[in-house]
């Protein structure tokens, strides 16, 4: 008797501890559905793995959307000790080597003793650079540290304008290096968790470089909710961006620091870029082709969480005519569907040829309002339309009236060749290989 209480209180234990680690990788679990999973396990034992797993996903995992990352805590878990120490060991490595080049970092960025305030993140920015790069930066410290070749004394009080500067360069190395997302600490020194989390970022990086049109109907809820998700990071980089430039354009560090030179690089005058431009406002306007109309959904969600942070998104379709979308949207409407209902009640039809000349006559005759030197508007095709040379020539009309003219060709960029009138659009807009969301994320990241 004791012997089946302490399996009891043994598989409890490790419920208890699957049920943390799903809680841990976005799953809800409460205690009556670990009590049902024991109860399923009772009744099925324990021998078969397969089975174990199914008992486990139908009693625990209530989304479809939860089950990639059941799968992979599932795997990580029910490991063998071996693999588990290897991953324990590896966490408690890289734990051990961040905390170590985030003390570095603390040592050298200090101006007159004092530790400078700047955040962990730039810290990591610190910690990414060439040795090289890195003595650039303590250099500059340090003379700010001694200061003036004149003679004028340097305290404390010039540290707030040093970590100013020391800000915008690791900002500006940030970027150089190509870092959208911030770099943050290896997290939890779990290794079971610290493994499922790798695993669950290599799915999302294969699923961010798939083309698209891929991109399997089951699959569309995760990457529907992945988008929203990348989309809601852009938008709180931009919110950032805007208000930390709302009064005047951020500190321009060549010219700063080639005023300062004759202090000894103590940093007594300041330049500032030009005040950024006002936010813009989107106009959308998505091919809606049969080839092209998957691509146009995935782009008009990630698009769509971006209006909460840019003046008012207007969307529009096109195919041979021009649809306008905005306002159309209701709360669990697809894409798609909206498109559809648009189409019955306008008393136009789905499908026939692409049209974008009379689609952008439309725009500019019937809707002037929305095209303004804030507008940015944003393109969605193939590029394989009707009357190609005509909608070269009111595009490059439109093009003097807006902001910028960005066009997403869902068309690999070794393919464009292909397309006769690419070569007559490109003089009026950026255009962009646009067919993952990698590539999506990308751009956007670059225009905002």
């Amino acid at each position: 008797m004791d012997t089946m209480h302490e399996r009891v209180s043994e598989l409890d234990r490790h419920l208890v501890e699957f049920a943390q680690l799903l809680r841990s990788v976005g799953l809800k679990i409460s205690p009556s559905e670990i009590y049902d999973a024991a109860n399923g396990l009772a009744l099925i034992g324990m021998t078969e793995k397969s089975k174990v797993e199914a008992a486990l996903q139908a009693t625990l995992v209530k989304d479809i959307r939860h089950i990639p990352a059941f799968k992979e805590a599932f795997r990580a878990y029910f490991s063998n000790p071996e693999q588990k120490e290897a991953w324990q060991k590896e966490s408690a490595e890289k734990a051990s080597q961040w905390h170590e080049q985030m003390e570095n970092a603390r040592q050298d960025l200090r101006f007159q003793g004092h530790e400078l305030e700047i955040s962990e993140e730039q810290r990591a920015v610190y910690a990414s650079l060439t040795e090289k790069d890195k003595q650039r930066l303590r250099d500059f410290l340090e003379k700010s540290s001694n200061g003036t070749r004149s003679g004028i004394p340097v305290d404390h009080t010039y540290q707030p304008m040093v970590e100013r500067v020391l800000r915008g360069s690791l900002e500006y190395w940030r970027k150089k290096l190509n870092e959208d997302d911030p770099i943050l600490s290896p997290g939890s020194t779990d290794g079971v968790f610290s493994e499922v989390e790798r695993a669950l970022r290599e799915q999302e990086a294969e699923v961010l470089s798939r083309d698209l049109k891929k991109i399997s109907p089951e699959e569309w809820p995760e990457v529907i909710r992945l988008i929203r998700r990348l989309s809601q990071r852009l938008a709180s980089q931009v919110t950032r961006r805007y208000r930390a430039d709302r009064r005047r354009g951020g500190l321009e560090m060549r010219t700063t620091l080639r005023r300062n030179l004759r202090y000894g690089g103590v940093l007594l005058e300041r330049s500032y870029r030009s005040r950024r431009r006002g936010r813009p406002k989107i106009v959308l306007l998505c091919d809606i082709s049969g080839s092209m109309l998957k691509y146009s959904e995935f782009i008009w969600q990630f698009v769509y969480g971006l209006s909460k942070v840019v003046n008012g998104i207007k969307a529009f379709a096109f195919g041979e005519a021009l649809i306008p979308l905005t306002g159309k949207l209701k709360k669990g409407q697809t894409f798609q569907e909206m498109v559809k209902e648009t189409l019955s009640i306008s008393g136009k039809e789905w499908g026939g040829g692409t049209n974008l000349a009379q689609a952008l006559e439309s725009l500019n005759q019937t809707f002037p309002d929305t095209l303004s030197k804030q507008t940015l508007l944003i393109i969605v095709s193939d590029a394989q339309t009707l009357e190609g040379e005509k909608a070269a020539a009111l595009l490059e009309q439109i093009q003097r009236h807006v902001r910028e003219v960005l066009w997403l060709n869902t068309l690999p960029r070794q393919r464009w060749q292909e397309t006769p009138y690419i070569k007559a659009f490109l003089p009026y807009c950026q255009m962009y290989e646009c067919f993952t969301l990698s590539h999506l994320t990308s751009i956007l990241n670059k225009q905002f």
